[in-house]
């Protein structure tokens, strides 16, 4: 490849990771450009396609391809305490904040929206991070995890609270010890979490949403909506969290720009943000 031809595909990159930000507000500008190109490639050879330019064109036929190229490019699969990080984030510094400022104004309830919740992985580790984080005060509070998703066989695995072995590859020794019961090539998530946690059919774009909430994960779902749609879904998040709630969003996401000054920033590269307490 000539420089001029290169100049041309590296233009086309360009113009395909700015049509993913501007269209379902993905941000890949934090993926080194060879990645994305193997991953992109992935995806051409699937569907025949031969050329950045054609995928775009795919792309705007073809707005379901959007969700298999963030699958793709993210390696998308569900698991326990995904993007690990962030529940460190939550471990250390989000949950004692919240639970002091719950304290003072003796409001003893914390709920939790986990919005495209799957097969489960991450409400329970949202449970498991705040049983663990809230040590001495877990009986002074009122802990309800709200799991939502479209998909009911998801939902179904998920009430089960069973999953293979495979899956503890990133929960920690001692909440395996503490939360988990072993059954040969499987593991079911104790009672003392599964009892906080509420499984619940919901579309985040045509059904009421969750009310009165403290914190909302949704992580990697954008991708399913149009700039316009998730507008939307963030104006609902907004309403229904608290003052000096947290949204936390997927690394590849951002919020929209009239909504994202309404919010403080609390952690850039985890994509945790806060709704002020003053208004």
């Amino acid at each position: 490849m000539d420089s001029a031809q290169d100049a041309v595909y590296r233009g086309n990159l360009d113009k395909l990771i700015a049509k993913l930000d501007s269209e379902r507000g993905v941000d890949l500008r934090n993926y080194r450009p060879n990645y994305l190109e193997r991953r992109l490639a992935t995806r051409l050879r699937a569907l025949g396609l031969h050329s950045y330019r054609q995928y775009s064109a795919y792309l705007d036929a073809h707005p379901e391809e959007y969700a298999h190229l963030l699958d793709t490019i993210t390696i998308n699969v569900t698991e326990f305490y995904r993007d690990e990080p962030v529940y460190d984030i939550f471990r250390r510094e989000v949950i004692p904040a919240m639970i002091e400022q719950k304290l003072r104004s003796r409001h003893r309830m914390i709920r939790v929206w986990s919005a495209g919740c799957a097969t489960g992985e991450e409400p329970y580790s949202i449970t498991m991070s705040f049983l663990e984080a809230m040590g001495r005060h877990e009986r002074e509070f009122l802990l309800n995890v709200i799991a939502t998703d479209l998909d009911e066989k998801a939902l179904a695995f998920a009430r089960k609270a069973e999953y293979p072995v495979e899956r503890l590859k990133n929960i920690p020794k001692t909440h395996q010890i503490k939360y988990l019961e072993l059954h040969g090539d499987t593991f079911t998530i104790k009672p003392e979490v599964t009892r906080h946690v509420k499984f619940r059919s919901l579309n985040l774009f045509a059904d009421r949403p969750i009310s009165v909430v403290d914190v909302i994960f949704c992580r990697n779902v954008f991708i399913y909506f149009s700039r316009e749609q998730q507008a939307e879904i963030l104006e609902h998040f907004w309403s229904a969290l608290s003052r000096g709630g947290y949204l936390v969003l997927g690394r590849s996401e951002k919020l929209a720009p009239n909504v994202a000054k309404r919010f403080e920033l609390h952690n850039g590269r985890e994509r945790v943000y806060r709704k002020p307490m003053k208004i």
